[in-house]
């Protein structure tokens, strides 16, 4: 398996930002990981809240956890599938790594997973719009 270049996780992050100033959206803060977890880019737009970087990464590494998006689990947790004390013992666990909110995803290259990518900064639907729209115009799949 070839991995995320460093070159397709800025790309990423370049397209994020465009995107995001595009949609007239509030400064965001993205981490994007390799497949083994490692924080391969990250960038904060000026102007972006200082715990911005922390919830990124807890999203991103969320959906890399968990083998799907963060969107997913936060869906199980309000149906009730999962139980919410799962996703506190999961953050505990992981020291404040696991946000489960919309806006972690993972990302797909020949349909492997090659990393993740979490956005923080505007809402949490949102924060999962812009991921996705930048991990398609690197010609790349989202994992929701």
């Amino acid at each position: 398996m070839r991995g995320l270049s460093l070159r397709q996780a800025l790309t990423a992050i370049d397209c994020a930002l465009g995107y995001a100033q595009q949609q007239s959206l509030p400064p965001l803060t993205i981490v994007v990981l390799d497949a083994g977890a490692h924080v391969k880019a990250s960038a904060s737009a000026d102007g972006s809240g200082t715990q911005r970087y922390e919830i990124a990464l807890g999203k991103a590494s969320a959906a890399l956890g968990m083998g799907f998006g963060t969107r997913t689990f936060s869906e199980l947790v309000k149906k009730g599938t999962l139980p919410a004390e799962f996703s506190s013992a999961i953050n505990g666990a992981t020291h404040g790594r696991f946000i489960p909110l919309p806006g972690g995803v993972l990302i797909f290259e020949q349909g492997q997973v090659v990393g993740a990518i979490g956005i923080s900064g505007a809402s949490s639907n949102a924060d999962e719009e812009v991921a996705i729209a930048a991990i398609e115009q690197c010609g790349l799949t989202a994992g929701l």
